[in-house]
């Protein structure tokens, strides 16, 4: 390469890299909402597992026993696989969901895999735990955790560990 065509070629770096960089900041959720992949959406990715599931109906909450109660969730983007097993129920689907993280209790909505049918409910999220509640379809979101009539969940995330006696070099 000739030192005159140096201009030249970080020139073309330097536009493509522009280019990367304007793409990945335009990520956006493939629901056709145009949401952006930040904030808590990023919180939610990865997959998790069920910790606790709990029926409210008329404020009176029915746990199931841990060995009836068990099911991972594994998010990418604004989808998730959802495999769930609560008492003799077993679930193997996938979903999408759309965020509303500006509300208070922040909200959700869930398609279920027909296309037509949403669930509404609250969350929280943080760097390891996620908490859930949800009304059945038709019904009213619910305003606050573990009361009323609603299904109340907490997920832990799944950490990757290395295994056993393998190190880093």
């Amino acid at each position: 390469m000739r030192f005159s065509e140096i201009p030249s070629v970080f020139l073309r770096a330097t536009t493509l890299i522009a280019l990367v960089v304007a793409r990945l900041a335009t990520i956006t959720a493939d629901d056709g909402s145009r949401e952006k992949i930040d904030g808590d959406l990023i919180l939610l990715q990865g997959k998790w597992n069920l910790v606790d599931f709990i029926y409210y109906r008329d404020n009176v909450a029915e746990r199931l026993p841990k060995g009836q109660r068990q099911g991972t969730r594994t998010v990418g983007g604004n989808r998730y696989r959802l495999k769930l097993r609560i008492g003799a129920q077993q679930v193997d689907d996938d979903y999408s969901f759309r965020l509303y993280s500006k509300q208070k209790p922040k909200a959700f909505d869930v398609t279920l895999s027909d296309g037509q049918t949403v669930i509404k409910g609250i969350y929280e999220v943080n760097a390891d735990t996620l908490r859930r509640a949800y009304t059945q379809p038709g019904e009213p979101r619910p305003t606050q955790f573990q009361a009323g009539d609603q299904t109340y969940q907490v997920w832990k995330r799944e950490v990757d560990r290395p295994a056993p006696g393998k190190s880093d070099p």
